[in-house]
């Protein structure tokens, strides 16, 4: 494993590769140095590495070196790089005929030596000590690099021209992190719990019809009335059922694929009060049944173990969902001009937060607070008011609407209400 080392080790280990392996009858100089910086003592033909970025390899970001320390410890894996380094080809002369032509055999040179020791051994020449002890074999590739890519790079350096340059991606370094590792607690005793039953499983959720013969599968339910849960696996030692945020309510199935409910308004079952926050609300709520059943353990050392019964598993089912929806009971007055206000009673008619409209046939009005002015009552959740100004003028001798109310993309199911605006 490398440590804060292995950046510089890179860049030398890079250097005298391309000393010793360019193939040039002339002496050839590999600097380390900014492409704008004029290196003191340095003249004829030169190759530059400058490293320009530096990146985090995401895919070893969390990955501890394996072999390394105790297979238990965890944390602070080492910092894995990727290096970024721009190579640039200079000539002996910068204005004689052919001095590109010099710079161009040299960068062919220098990019046949990388292509050449693109993945290096631990066995490398040259390789330098803070290296040795890397995992990862470190690899060398050649990037693609646009012109406007390489442009922007030569731009950032005002005082130098742009030359031709190749990127190269050195991946990947490691430098170990020097904060302790933690060592998780060893298993003193091991323990197998088992049960041979299985999770409960919930195939509809419907309203119990109110007689004989009704419909089944309306999926519609009010406070107060029935849910009834069809599925199977609902036979355990204790049964219970989630309705939307609140608490699971226990319950006794009827039978292993049945299980009845009646929605709760402001208590459990077991009469104690629920928080008004999470009164069940009209709208789509989730349905869960957990069931819990007696287990096996199996617990000891290095031996086979001693078998109890002791403890009990929790098994949840599939979420399924069923509509809650307002009840409307109740209208006045029976008919009002467009000045009058229209009373609505229920249950579930209105909640700070959720949005709610009258409809008055085709005709829609949202329940809201009234402003200072307005002459509707502030709306409950047993009662709300609306104004009649917003409907069209009636023809003479009135225009009769059916009533309902939505409250949270729920509407009441109750259709006997009416109401007749009078001109």
């Amino acid at each position: 494993m490398s440590d804060f080392r292995a950046i510089a080790g890179v860049s030398r280990t890079l250097r005298t590769l391309l000393t010793n392996q360019i193939d040039s009858p002339a002496t050839v100089t590999v600097t380390l140095a900014p492409p704008d910086v004029t290196v003191t003592g340095v003249t004829g033909r030169r190759i530059n590495l400058y490293l320009y970025e530096v990146r985090e390899n995401a895919s070893l970001k969390n990955q501890e070196i394996p072999g390394h320390g105790h297979p238990s410890v965890y944390g602070h894996p080492p910092l894995s790089l990727d290096l970024y380094y721009l190579m640039t080809a200079y000539g002996e002369s910068e204005t004689a005929a052919d001095a590109d032509l010099a710079a161009q055999q040299l960068l062919g040179d220098a990019m046949r030596v990388l292509h050449d020791f693109a993945l290096w051994p631990a066995d490398l020449p040259g390789l330098d000590p803070s290296l040795q002890s890397e995992f990862e074999r470190i690899k060398i590739t050649l990037r693609p690099s646009t012109l406007e890519e390489l442009s922007k790079i030569w731009s950032a350096m005002p005082q130098a021209n742009f030359r031709r340059s190749v990127v190269y991606d050195v991946s990947v370094v490691q430098i170990e992190s020097q904060t302790r590792r933690r060592l998780a607690k060893p298993v003193e005793k091991r323990r197998l719990e088992m049960t041979l039953a299985r999770r409960p499983e919930i195939k509809t959720v419907y309203r119990k019809p109110a007689a004989t013969g009704g419909i089944i599968g309306d999926p519609r339910v009010s406070i107060g009335e029935t849910l009834v849960i069809e599925g199977a696996n609902f036979d355990a030692t204790r049964t219970w059922v989630r309705l939307g945020g609140l608490e699971p309510i226990r319950v006794t199935p009827l039978a292993n694929e049945m299980i009845e409910i009646a929605l709760p308004d402001a208590q459990y079952p077991v009469p104690r009060p629920i928080p008004p926050h999470l009164l069940l609300q009209p709208g789509a709520q989730l349905v869960e049944v957990l069931t819990e059943h007696p287990t096996e353990v199996v617990e000891g050392g290095l031996g086979r173990g001693v078998t109890t019964t002791a403890g009990a598993k929790t098994l949840a089912s599939n979420q399924a969902v069923f509509m809650l929806t307002p009840q409307l009971k109740g209208t006045t007055p029976a008919s009002a001009t467009p000045s009058g206000l229209l009373t609505l009673t229920g249950v579930r008619l209105f909640r700070a937060g959720l949005t709610s409209f009258v409809l008055l046939g085709e005709h829609a009005i949202q329940v809201r607070q009234p402003a200072p002015g307005d002459l509707w009552a502030p709306p409950t959740h047993t009662s709300v008011q609306i104004p009649l100004t917003a409907l069209p003028t009636p023809p003479t001798g009135g225009q009769s609407y059916a009533v309902r109310i939505q409250v949270n993309g729920a509407q009441n199911r109750e259709t006997t209400f009416s109401f007749t605006l009078m001109p």
